[in-house]
């Protein structure tokens, strides 16, 4: 069944008022003086926000627009909160991913693209921005052994530099793709994606993905 961001929302708001009723508390308040208490603390890796569900009222709580913030592993950002991330431009740092990248991967995003940042954090991958389809490329090379995700620019473009390398297999990926199908039949290292996938469905896919197994034999399975 597939929910609408509104109807995720709704529910999202039902939950967190039945936790609020029960005493639990999600959401951080802001202390009375005004500033949020993770404000005054250095924020050399990000503002940090704790709780486990990131909504648009926790980040108003921590003033956090315009800034980077750090979320802890497998927390979840709501439509509301993604919105908001937007509109503010909020950077979501990538510090809690590069502490499981080894058992991870990698997601490599071309210029701006806030939900393949978030869905990184939230999945504990690491997350890098590269400037252009080639800066892309250039950066998986050098990642190869674990799963690389390219996000964003003209996936086409990024999958054809890679893939002069006999040591990389790049994947396009749309959101019609049967990744289960293609992995076993390809076992591609580097899927590249375009822009256009929601928060949730690039979250499904890195907790589902891992890379193929070791290194592409020269593509020789084109000569049988």
């Amino acid at each position: 069944m597939n929910f609408s961001s509104q109807q995720i929302e709704a529910i999202t708001q039902r939950v967190l008022r039945e936790l609020n009723s029960r005493g639990i508390a999600v959401a951080s308040a802001r202390p009375p003086n005004g500033k949020s208490q993770a404000a005054s603390k250095s924020e050399t890796n990000g503002l940090p926000l704790n709780e486990k569900v990131i909504t648009e009222e926790s980040l108003v709580a921590a003033a956090a627009a315009g800034r980077t913030i750090s979320v802890a592993a497998g927390a979840i950002i709501t439509p509301s909160g993604h919105d908001y991330i937007r509109r503010h431009s909020i950077t979501i740092s990538s510090t809690v991913a590069r502490k499981t990248a080894s058992s991870t991967g990698t997601v490599i995003t071309v210029g701006e693209c806030s939900a393949a940042t978030s869905a990184a954090s939230t999945a504990g991958w690491t997350a890098l921005t590269a400037g252009c389809e080639r800066d892309a490329a250039s950066k998986a090379r050098e990642l190869m052994g674990s799963p690389v995700v390219c996000c964003g620019g003209v996936a086409s473009i990024t999958a054809c530099l890679l893939n002069r390398s006999e040591k990389v297999r790049a994947a396009v990926v749309t959101l019609q793709t049967d990744v289960p199908a293609l992995t076993a039949a390809m076992q591609p290292n580097v899927l590249c994606l375009e822009s256009a996938w929601a928060f949730s469905q690039l979250l499904k896919l890195l907790r589902g993905h891992s890379a193929g197994n070791g290194t592409p034999a020269s593509w020789k399975e084109l000569s049988r």
